[in-house]
């Protein structure tokens, strides 16, 4: 629901706030105060695009504000939008002299497409405005569901149409790996030999390292141990014999100073200790092996390890896990052909189910056409066209997100005319009657919760006029609807009154808003209906109009 709007510097619209209520609000004033620039600002709040010549004379910029009441359906799209969300929705256009022109939700900037999409779930401009819901076909099949009462069906149809479309898609990528598969799983399978014919174990890496610097090392180490073995023990002069001699000094020494006996048993140690160090240099000097034969394995194994790591992981662990990986798809691409027949079959299984809902949504949506077309008639002929032909077209195609058809309502308003598409109907007053006709009918189940009226009054008056105003009453109760209108019969169906007039203050006009109160508004419908001279009898006249009404 639309619940303020404020225009600043929009052509006649200098400074101005309108607060709207819901049921039916009418606006009334002369021709040329600017009652249709209310209408265009709105137009504007719904993606009409802001041109630079609506710029209030004087001015660098003009602005138009609306505030919104939200709904479900709106909190939804504004969140998926990413457009933070309260229990008020505010819509702002902003332009100014040459620059461009900007879009606001919530302070947000956004597109105008988006800016559309957003507005239509919102209100709905009936006259000389591409914007109004009517005009797309796409919302003829949702609102005949609607007067169908097909929404549950609906609601089970889409969900197996949704899963239907996974299981294709799922189908199709299915065939796309069977068209690769030969190539795939050659390729595959040539890396799983690799990988398996390496035979690396655990822990080989490691211990191949060690060895290589072994046997690389084999000449250096003979070299070096042999040269223990020769200062410790075998060369003139060894460690050992010194000792030796020393060992002897000591003993003489002792039989001097027993004293020192521990010392010399000290020294009878170490010299056991070098023994047993000469033993253990000896027997590793004599295993130490040199095999070429076994260092060209050794580092061939090592190589042919650098190259299943270089081509499947950085470590033997990556390329362990990379196995089981390739097993596995290698593994499922061999039972795909299972795999196709079992989806396959689950697709003619919900194929059926679809086919058997689409009917019953197709009967459904034929008898309800049937029955909303008569109803339909009955309200245009209530509206003044008699000859009216009205008809709801539903095409067969195939399986689809909303059924086997399309819906697209025609009409004829002359008789010899042929139907024509709703979208096509040229006269603006005629275009808001029928719609008017179409959203009597469907006010319970059309969602859109504000509706705004221009020039739903063109051509016509009397007894029309008054049913006109009797309809747009009766849909208030379910929507809150705006209407611009020039005539009392209407006008006297309204919950609320705004009278818009145009002032000129020096060399400036300007348009003012007054919402009327009880009196006021009987002097609005008695100029209505007599004119500039408000004359007693228009006063007594315009009481009896507003009396009749309130009596209905």
């Amino acid at each position: 629901m639309l619940k303020l709007l404020k225009v600043k510097n929009f052509a006649l619209l200098e400074d101005l706030t309108i607060e709207f209520e819901s049921g039916l609000t009418v606006i009334t004033g002369e021709t040329g105060a600017g009652k249709s620039m209310i209408v265009e600002a709105v137009a504007t709040l719904c993606g009409n695009r802001m041109e630079e010549v609506l710029i209030r004379s004087g001015k660098n910029f003009a602005e138009v504000t609306g505030i919104f009441s939200i709904t479900p359906v709106l909190t939804k799209k504004l969140e998926k939008a990413g457009i933070e969300t309260d229990s008020e929705m505010i819509i702002r256009r902003k332009i100014e002299r040459g620059r461009r022109q900007n879009a606001y939700i919530n302070d947000q900037i956004v597109s105008l497409n988006l800016l559309r999409e957003i507005s239509r779930e919102t209100i709905d401009l009936i006259g000389q405005y591409e914007h109004q819901s009517l005009f797309y076909p796409k919302n003829h099949l949702v609102l005949l569901d609607s007067f169908a009462g097909v929404d549950n069906l609906k609601k089970e149809y889409n969900t197996n149409y949704s899963e239907y479309r996974r299981l294709q898609g799922k189908l199709q990528e299915l065939l796309e790996a069977v068209r690769q598969k030969d190539e795939r799983v050659e390729y595959l399978r040539y890396q799983i030999d690799e990988i398996e014919k390496a035979n690396i174990q655990p822990g080989e890496e490691d211990e191949l390292l060690e060895e290589q610097n072994l046997l690389v090392s084999s000449e250096k180490r003979t070299i070096l141990s042999t040269e223990i073995v020769n200062r410790l023990y075998e060369a003139d002069g060894s460690i050992i014999e010194n000792l030796a001699a020393v060992k002897k000094l000591f003993d003489d020494l002792c039989e001097y100073d027993p004293k020192l006996s521990q010392n010399s048993k000290e020294l009878e140690t170490v010299i056991s200790s070098i023994d047993e160090i000469y033993r253990q240099i000896s027997s590793y000097r004599e295993q130490i092996e040199f095999s070429e034969t076994r260092l060209d394995y050794v580092q061939g194994r090592l190589e042919t390890i650098t190259k299943i790591k270089k081509k499947y992981g950085k470590s033997l662990d990556e390329v362990y896990d990379y196995l089981l990986t390739v097993k596995k798809e290698l593994s499922m691409i061999e039972t795909r052909d299972e795999e196709i027949s079992r989806v396959k079959n689950q697709i003619t299984d919900i194929e059926k189910k679809l086919m058997k809902q689409a009917d019953e949504l197709s009967a459904r949506r034929r008898t309800a056409a049937e029955s909303l077309r008569k109803k339909i008639l009955n309200i245009l002929s209530q509206l003044g066209m008699k000859k009216a032909d009205f008809e709801i077209s539903i095409n067969h195609k195939e399986l689809g997100e909303n059924g086997k058809e399309d819906v697209e309502f025609y009409i004829s308003t002359n008789p010899g005319e042929e139907l024509k598409p709703l979208r096509k109907v040229a006269s603006g007053g005629e275009t808001s009657r029928i719609i008017l006709g179409l959203k009597t009918i469907l006010s319970e189940v059309d969602k859109i919760p504000t509706i705004i009226f221009d020039e739903v009054d063109t051509g016509i008056g009397g007894g029309i006029a008054e049913a006109v105003g009797d309809l747009l009453a009766k849909i208030s109760r379910q929507h809150q609807i705006i209407c611009i209108t020039h005539l009392p019969q209407i006008s006297i169906f309204a919950d609320s009154h705004i009278l818009v007039e145009k002032k000129i203050k020096g060399k400036e006009t300007f348009t003012k808003v007054t919402k009327l109160d009880k009196e006021k508004r009987k002097q609005e419908v008695a100029r209505m209906l007599g004119g500039r001279e408000i004359t007693e009898k228009t006063i007594e006249h315009a009481a009896e109009f507003l009396e009749r009404r309130r009596k209905r």
